[in-house]
Formats: C-alpha cells, sequence, structure tokens
C-alpha cells in the first residue's frame, strides 16, 4: 500500500522549527551560564564579590556562600573577579561549566582607609597633612567626653582639659589644631559627624566611634571653605558587622572611681589662730572637705547591635551614663540611642542610607566655690548656734558661707541633642574601570538647652542684695537644617588613576533664646516654676528678654584626586562658598587648594634599597577661610532705646545698635604645608612635616571716627596672626620576635604664634591688651600683643628682689631698681610666654600572650604660668583670709597689688596620663560568646613638675590669653576604670 504523502500545513510547521532552531542555534551559544564559588586563602566563602564580564556593565556578585552564576557570557570573554582587599584575578572564558576562585590578599590595598572631606582614600594615596585615629588606637577608660579619645594621639592637636573631673566640664576650647589664630572669632576646629557638618560631639557616645580624621593643612581642608581655616575634625561610626549574613551584639560598660588629690596646704586652724591673722569664731572648720564628695564615679553602659546583609547594613547601639562631680552636688545622667541602616535595591542600583542619634542629659551643675574653701576664714562655724541655720558671714562685703551656697542653691540644666540624616544614592555607572553615583543627602542638627537657677531667701545673695529669692530661666535652642548633592566619579587609564568629586550645599543656621529672671519669692518651694509670683515684676525690676538670628550657606565645591602608579600623588579643590554672615559688599569668596606627593620607595631606581618601605615627600598650599561669628554683624541694627513721650504717650525708642560695615568678610587662612611620611626596615613609621598658616583679614573692634559713625567702635577685617612649627611622629616595632610584643610611638610638636599685622590705613591699633585682671577698680591686663610680637606674653614689672620691709622690689624702664609702688605702666615690659613651646607624647603598648599593657606619657615644654594662688594666699600681706603654709616662710610680705614676674613660674611638666592593663579572653567554641576583653585602667597618675600651683596640665593653653592658673579651679582626681568588652555572636 503506498504511503499517504504529509499535509501541506504539517509539512510547514515542520520546515519553520527547523529555520527556528537553525536561528537560535548561535542564540544558545551566547547564553551558556557560567556559575563558580570564591574562597579567601583559609577556604573561607568571599560574600559580595565583584564578577564581571570585561569591558560591560554585565555581571553579578557573590552570595552569602561565595557562589555566583552568569548567564550570556560568550567564549574569549574575559570575566574579572575583585573585592576590596584582594587582588584582582582575570579569567578566560574558554566554554568550560565552572570557574572557582581563591583570592589572594592584596598587601597594597588591605592598608588603612582613611576618611577625607567628601569621600576616602588610600593611606598611600594621601599628599596632604591629615592624620586617622582608629578605635584600636584610643584612650580608654572612664572618659567625661568623646574628645579624650584624641589626646596624645595627633601632632599638632592640643586637647586642653581643665577640669576634666568634672563631668558637666565646659569643652568649648579644649581642640585647638597648631595654635590660635583668631582675634574675635572661634580657634575651634569644624567638627564633621558622618559628613554633617557643625555636629556636635556630645551627641554620640565614645563607643559609638569607629574612627576620628584630623584634617590639618589647607590642602585637605579647603573643600569646607569659610570653616575650614582652623582645621577640621571627621567622626566616624561605627556601620554594621562588616561581613555579610552575620549579626554582632556589643555589651561595653565601665565603672571609674575618682580619687582627689591631695587639697592645697593652707593654714590649719590652730596656724590661722597662732598667726591671728582674722577674727576668731572659735570654730574649726575644714571648708575643702565639707565640698568634697565622699565617693566620686563614672558610670557607663553601652549596649549595641551591628549586622551586615546582601543589600547593606544596620546598627542600633542605646548607653547610659551617670558621672558624679568630686563636689558634693555637680552630676550627669545621659541617655543616647543611635540607629543607622543601609539598604539596595534595584540590582544594586539605588542605595539608601538614614541614621539617627539622640542624646538627652541632665546635669546639675554644683555651685562649690573651691577658691572660697582655701581662703575662708577656718575657725569660722558653719552653723548659727543661736538659730540653727547657715552661718552668715558679715564681713567682708559679699562673703559666703561656701557649705550653704553649695547646699542652698539650685543650678540645673536639661539638654536634648539630635543629629539624623538621609541619603538616596545612585549608581549611575559600574564598569571595571570607571564608576559614577550621585547622591542627595538631607540632615537636621538640633541642640537644646534648658538652665534653671534659684538662690533661696537664706542665702547669701539674698542676704547682701536684700531680697528673698532669685530665680531664673533660660531656654536656648540652635538647629541646622542642610542639604548636600554630591557626585562622585571614578576612572582608571592603564597607570593613571583619576577621583572626582561635585557637590553642592545648604545650610540654614537658626538661633533661640528666652531668659525670665525675678526676685523676692514668698516662697522658696516653687523655685523657678513660678517666676510670676516674685515682687520685682510689679516693680518694673524684673527681667525678660528673646532673641533670634539666623544665617545661611550656599556652597559649590569640586576636587580630583590623581594617583599615577602609585609613584605620583596629586590633588586640588575648588570651593565657592556664600555666606548671609558677610557684608553687602563680600558675599561670596573662592578657596583653592592643591597638594602633591612623591613615592620614592616605588621608584624603579629604588628597587634594591629593601628597608625603605616607603618615603613620601608632599607639598600642599590652599586658601581657607573662618566664619564662626555672630550674624547681622556686618547689617545696620537696631534696639530698643528709652521711652519717650510723644504725641500724648509714652513710646519705646529704637537707636542703632552697632555700626554697620557693609565690607565685613570671612577671616582668610593660607596655608602652606611641607612634610615626608617614611617607613623603614618594615618596622619604623613617621613622619617630619613644616607649617606656615597666615590667617589674614582678622575681625577686630577698633576706633571708628564720630560721625560718621554712630559709636565709637566698628568690627573690621585688619589683622594677620602667623603660625609657624614642626611636627614629627614616630612609631615603632621595637620588640616582634620575642615572646613580649612591644610597640612605641612618640609625638612632637613645635609651634610659634605672631600677630604680623594690626593696623592698616585706615584702622590704627599699636597693641592689644587682653584678659583684664579680676577685682574691684583693676585696669590691669595680663597680655600685651603688639605687631610683629608673639601672643601669649605676659605684661608686667620685672621683680628685683625684696627690701628690708618685705616690700617687693622691680625694675623701671630704665632698669634701675625701685619699690613697686614707684613704678609706673612705662615701667612695664614682656615677662613671660604662657603658649608651651612644645609638646610631646609618648606611647607604649606591650602584648603577651592574651595580656596588654599600655602606658601613655605627655608633657609640655617651654612656656610660663601666672599662678594666681600664690599671688592671692601665698603671701603673709595677702588680703584673703586663710593663706598656704608657706606664705610665712618667704621673705617677701606683700603682694604688691600690680602683675610682675615673681608670680610667673615655668609650667613644663611630664606627667603618666594613663596606664592599662588588659587582658583578651577568646572562649571555646560556643553558641552566645565570641570574645571578650576586660581591662584596668588608670587616668592620671603622676605629674613630674617643678610649678608650685595646681596641676600644670590643667592650665588652659588654648587660645589668646594662655598660661593663667585660676586658684579656685575645680580640683584634679585620678581615676580607676575597671571596664569589660564582650561581643555576642
Amino acid at each position: 500500500m503506498r504511503d499517504k504523502p504529509y499535509p501541506r500545513r504539517t509539512a510547514s510547521v515542520l520546515l519553520f522549527v527547523c529555520i527556528c532552531l537553525a536561528l537560535a542555534a548561535p542564540l544558545l551559544a551566547q547564553e551558556a551560564v557560567v556559575r563558580g564559588q570564591v574562597r579567601d586563602a583559609g577556604g573561607e566563602p568571599v560574600i559580595g564579590a565583584s564578577v564581571l564580564v570585561k569591558g560591560t556593565s554585565h555581571g553579578t556578585i557573590t552570595d552569602a556562600s561565595g557562589n555566583w552564576s552568569l548567564t550570556q557570557v560568550e567564549k574569549n570573554n574575559v570575566l574579572v573577579f575583585s573585592f576590596i582587599g584582594y587582588d584582582k584575578q582575570e579569567i578566560v572564558y574558554t566554554g568550560q561549566k565552572r570557574i572557582d576562585i581563591t583570592f589572594e590578599e592584596d598587601v597594597k590595598a588591605i592598608d588603612e582607609v582613611v576618611v577625607i572631606g567628601y569621600g576616602s582614600l588610600n593611606k598611600k594615596e594621601l599628599s596632604s597633612s591629615i592624620v586617622q585615629v582608629n578605635r584600636g588606637d584610643f584612650q580608654q577608660g572612664s572618659m567625661s567626653s568623646p574628645i579624650e579619645l584624641l589626646q596624645g594621639k595627633v601632632a599638632g592637636l592640643s586637647v586642653n582639659l581643665t577640669a576634666q573631673s568634672n563631668p558637666n566640664a565646659d569643652m568649648k576650647n579644649a581642640l585647638q589644631i597648631r595654635g590660635a589664630s583668631s582675634l574675635s572669632a572661634s580657634n575651634a576646629p569644624l567638627i564633621i559627624v558622618d559628613g554633617i557638618a557643625g555636629a556636635d560631639y556630645q551627641t554620640l557616645s565614645s563607643q559609638d566611634i569607629e574612627s576620628i580624621t584630623v584634617l590639618k593643612d589647607a590642602g585637605s581642608a579647603s573643600i569646607y571653605g569659610t570653616r575650614g581655616a582652623n582645621g577640621v575634625i571627621l567622626i566616624t561610626t561605627r556601620k554594621g558587622s562588616g561581613k555579610e549574613g552575620t549579626t554582632r551584639i556589643t555589651y561595653d560598660s565601665w565603672l571609674g572611681v575618682n580619687i582627689m588629690k591631695p587639697k592645697p596646704d593652707v593654714l590649719t586652724p590652730e596656724q590661722f589662730r597662732q598667726h591671728e591673722r582674722d577674727t576668731d569664731y572659735g570654730a574649726s572648720t575644714d571648708w575643702w572637705d565639707l565640698l568634697a564628695r565622699d565617693f566620686s564615679y563614672d558610670n557607663n553602659q553601652y549596649l549595641a547591635l551591628d549586622g551586615t546583609t546582601r543589600n547593606g547594613y544596620y546598627s542600633a547601639s542605646v548607653n547610659y551614663r551617670k558621672a558624679t562631680g568630686l563636689d558634693r552636688e555637680t552630676d550627669r545622667q545621659e541617655y543616647g540611642g543611635r540607629f543607622t541602616i543601609q539598604q539596595r535595591g534595584i540590582g544594586d542600583l539605588l542605595e539608601f542610607n538614614a541614621s539617627i542619634n539622640a542624646r538627652k542629659v541632665k546635669q546639675k551643675d554644683g555651685t562649690a566655690s573651691w577658691g572660697s574653701a582655701l581662703t575662708m576664714n577656718p575657725t569660722m562655724p558653719v552653723y548659727d548656734e543661736t538659730t540653727g541655720e547657715y552661718y552668715q558671714p558679715t564681713s567682708p562685703t559679699g562673703a559666703s558661707n561656701p557649705k550653704s551656697q553649695l547646699d542652698l542653691i539650685r543650678k540645673e540644666g536639661d539638654r536634648t541633642y539630635i543629629l539624623a540624616s538621609a541619603e538616596a544614592k545612585a549608581f549611575l555607572l559600574r564598569k571595571e574601570n570607571q564608576a559614577l553615583n550621585v547622591s542627595l543627602n538631607y540632615s537636621v542638627n538640633l541642640r537644646n538647652y534648658d538652665y534653671y537657677y534659684y538662690a533661696p531667701s537664706n542665702s547669701s545673695d539674698s542676704y547682701w542684695n536684700g531680697y528673698t529669692g532669685n530665680a531664673q530661666r533660660r531656654d536656648q535652642k540652635w538647629w541646622t537644617n542642610r542639604l548636600e548633592l554630591l557626585a562622585n566619579y571614578s576612572l582608571h587609564l592603564n597607570e593613571h588613576d583619576f577621583k572626582v568629586v561635585l557637590g553642592y550645599n545648604y545650610e540654614e543656621a537658626n538661633f533661640e533664646e528666652l531668659q525670665a529672671r525675678n526676685f523676692n519669692f514668698a516662697f522658696d518651694q516653687t523655685a523657678w516654676n513660678d517666676l510670676g509670683s516674685g515682687t520685682y515684676l510689679k516693680d518694673g525690676k524684673s527681667e525678660l528678654s528673646s532673641s533670634k538670628n539666623k544665617s545661611k550657606l550656599i556652597g559649590f565645591f569640586g576636587r580630583i584626586n590623581y594617583n599615577w602608579k602609585g609613584w605620583l600623588m596629586a590633588s586640588a579643590s575648588y570651593r565657592r562658598e556664600g555666606s548671609t554672615k558677610f557684608g553687602a559688599d563680600n558675599k561670596w569668596g573662592d578657596f583653592l587648594a592643591g597638594s602633591v606627593a612623591w613615592e620614592i620607595a616605588g621608584m624603579p631606581f629604588m628597587q634594591g634599597v629593601t628597608w625603605v618601605n616607603s618615603l613620601k615627600p608632599r607639598f600642599s598650599y590652599g586658601v581657607t577661610g573662618r566664619s564662626d561669628f555672630d550674624p547681622y554683624l556686618s547689617q545696620q541694627t537696631y534696639k530698643a532705646d528709652g521711652q519717650y513721650y510723644m504725641d500724648g504717650s509714652w513710646n519705646t525708642g529704637f537707636a542703632p545698635s552697632v555700626n554697620a560695615n557693609a565690607a565685613l568678610a570671612w577671616e582668610k587662612a593660607v596655608v602652606t604645608n611641607i612634610g615626608v611620611d617614611f617607613s623603614l626596615w618594615n618596622r619604623l613609621r613617621g613622619s617630619v612635616e613644616y607649617y606656615d598658616r597666615q590667617s589674614k583679614d582678622l575681625l577686630y573692634k577698633y576706633t571708628a571716627p564720630q560721625p560718621p559713625f554712630v559709636y565709637d567702635k566698628i568690627l573690621v577685617n585688619v589683622g594677620t596672626i602667623q603660625n609657624r612649627g614642626f611636627e614629627l611622629s614616630l612609631d615603632g616595632d621595637i620588640l616582634t620576635r620575642t615572646k613580649v610584643k612591644w610597640t612605641s610611638g612618640i609625638l612632637l610638636s613645635e609651634g610659634s604664634t605672631r600677630l604680623k599685622v594690626l593696623s592698616n590705613d585706615v584702622f590704627q591699633s599699636s597693641y592689644l591688651d587682653l584678659a583684664l585682671k579680676g577685682g574691684p577698680g583693676t585696669s590691669e591686663y595680663f597680655f600685651r600683643v603688639e605687631e610683629g610680637g608673639k601672643i601669649g606674653q605676659f605684661y608686667g614689672l620685672k621683680t628685683a628682689g625684696v627690701d628690708d620691709n618685705g616690700n617687693m622690689l622691680v625694675y623701671n624702664k630704665a632698669d634701675e631698681v625701685i619699690p613697686i609702688g614707684d613704678a609706673k605702666i612705662a615701667d612695664k615690659r614682656f615677662i613671660g610666654n604662657g603658649i608651651p613651646k612644645f609638646f610631646l607624647s609618648w606611647n607604649n603598648t606591650f602584648r603577651y600572650k592574651n595580656f596588654d599593657l599600655n602606658l601613655f606619657w605627655r608633657g609640655a615644654f617651654g612656656f610660663d604660668i601666672y599662678n594666681n594662688r600664690l599671688y592671692g594666699m601665698g603671701l603673709e600681706g595677702c588680703g584673703s583670709a586663710n593663706v598656704l603654709s608657706s606664705a610665712y616662710e618667704t621673705d617677701l610680705k606683700q603682694p604688691g597689688g600690680l602683675i610682675s614676674s615673681y608670680y610667673l613660674e615655668k609650667g613644663n611638666f611630664f606627667k603618666l596620663e594613663n596606664v592599662t592593663l588588659g587582658y583578651n579572653f577568646k572562649p571555646r567554641e560556643n553558641k552566645y560568646v565570641n570574645d571578650l576583653r576586660v581591662y584596668l585602667s588608670a587616668k592620671n597618675l603622676v605629674t613630674i613638675t617643678n610649678y608650685s600651683g595646681n596641676d600644670p596640665s590643667t592650665v588652659a593653653v588654648n587660645g589668646l590669653e594662655p598660661g593663667i592658673d585660676n586658684s579656685g579651679s575645680y580640683p584634679q582626681a585620678t581615676v580607676v576604670s575597671l571596664g569589660l568588652t564582650i561581643h555576642f555572636k
């Protein structure tokens, strides 16, 4: 039987299928699926490694097991495998089904990454003066502020803590980089927390900080324009666990006990009576001990949760701190919380970052007068025997009972800190040799301070001023809204690497204040909570005021970093910035900077020199600005000025409050920095550098002609201050091949500050007098600064001995010896300087098995301190009731009443600042604890000095008025801390 032919329709279908198969063959070849796994040298999977088809944007990343797969891979395509910290590998695809990779560590890539302004660089890429201190190098133990982490860690950075044992101490002027350089504006560096400029470091717990970077020269700081002249401090907080798919829980705690240093040696009640210094009231009172707290401590509790996922990370922490001062009233409680998150999506093309830091502080500021406790008559009773109330001294005028002042007067404050930001980032280009991303960031920085004060009806204030009760409230609020747009582009061309950042910045800073004060209350119980009930309100003698100000800042900026083969590094930045603080004629400024570095050790001619690991000379030059002064000083503002009778009624009159200056501008710092970084023998690392900073157009109030000006003073840009100095940093591995490992580091900085220019053709001044001496009717100043002269020079009489009657002799301007009573102003001269010439720190770490021991020394040399305690209570004839025991052992009997070199002493000191002994425990394999560290730390142990006043390390040496030792300074303590850190799984 004959076969039937295929139907025509069936034949057509078969033909179509054949054609499709023929056409699909090459497509199927292109869509081959390649798989594999990426591991490190130890066999652990590498999570998040990049797998990219070279020359395209087609790629993927490895999962939590290090596995990857990729489609649409053609034969002879080159697959590029890369991850931070490992050598990049390139594999040619020849049709294999699986490609497994083992990464080897890239020695260059694992070098320290340093945070810089608007970005980060490998440490080897730096060409300007930047120092980063990481978590492992921070100081340990009890601390009153996060800035203590930096003490002695950066050459040229002065961390000057004048009341370290006071948990509520004002830290406003504690930080200074390379000397003071402004006459009217702030000398403190700009603080930036996670990219938010102007943030307050008190917002943070010290345990939340991952690293702190200090930008010391204009080459690194000029990208911050009008705010970078005093240097910049970048604080980076912890973010995630660091390894994908892991969660880390950290508990950190310390308990510090404050052991007060011995009080100054003053006359005992028996000695006081023997010398008949004042009325004998019959009591024996130790006023100092009555103010001192029996047990002072600092308790800090911290708990954090950190995790990293395939698409981002998260971190959350809570912190509680309770600290008490050395006096019986000072107290501080803090509650802090922090949360930050990063999430990527849409194939890692979009990234979202958000964070919030919040802290609430309740503080009691004790009213202890330590100076009065020393000078008070020790035979005076604490309580009146008749009434049982606190004894009230009736002489001299204004005298108070130190114990009653501390117990009765309430002085408290509530502080709130909030720092929040949100950022959206888009990765527009991501190829092997180039990348581009843009981000939009919005942040809010809020600080609020509520101040409360009440002196009751039985206080000395009420006694001497004739009222019953004094109540005050003050509410202050600072907040800044900030918007920032950034674009980051990187390009790799053969041996050339470029990193470019462009940005726009808008900030609006606001301040509000409301304060009220009233007197004469019927009841003490209401304190500051019923201000309206005081009778001074109806009498028109109460006080009420409020204020508000606002300023805006806009900046456009850019920077390019260039790296050629790791041999030549260069950077250039530019910022154009405008501020409403400046006058109408100077709203905008331009700030440029450049730096270059040459890695000599990488050059071909150095290949045989094996003992030189790195030798990198660098040079930077740039211009930065300073605008940390109040708004509206350039504009004509008005204030209420009395009542005027007009048209049958009384009306408030207004008058100009300042002389307007339309030319008011930012202060400008022109900085040159020359340095050399080096690493030798694989064990010695360091740097040497020289800097010259000239701060020009400094603001100061000069005499203004009347007319046309309303007032006799006007704020103008005239002066110039020059800071010059050298800095040396050395860090070496002393013992490496023994059971005990020893690493030692030395920081040495030397500098001087001069006032180069004080006058111009219009505004003239021959000198500046600074720091008015205390006391009624005084007209003496501690410092005089002349054009061309050094900052910090004490100005007074030079002593020439003591006459037979115990009176001081001095030299007149002709160098003739005269009694101090005959001295004139013209006889004064420069008698010393309060700014240290040298700062030194010496850090040593020893390790043996699981133990580590750190000893940290620091010192300052080449400066003078004016001993106010010696002036006020160091001589038999001092006006205070009680005096030092040594007062009756000196030939000089009378203080002389004038500033003289007799009270100047060398302030040189070298102290053992911190000793920490730690033990690191790695438990056996378990489900809960990964590792544990316990340590014992002691701070402020020993100070080696010949100075006879307070501990010289606590005397203020920052700013324009350095080296004055206050006789009533807050006492010092040795702090012993026990700390515990546990990392849970």
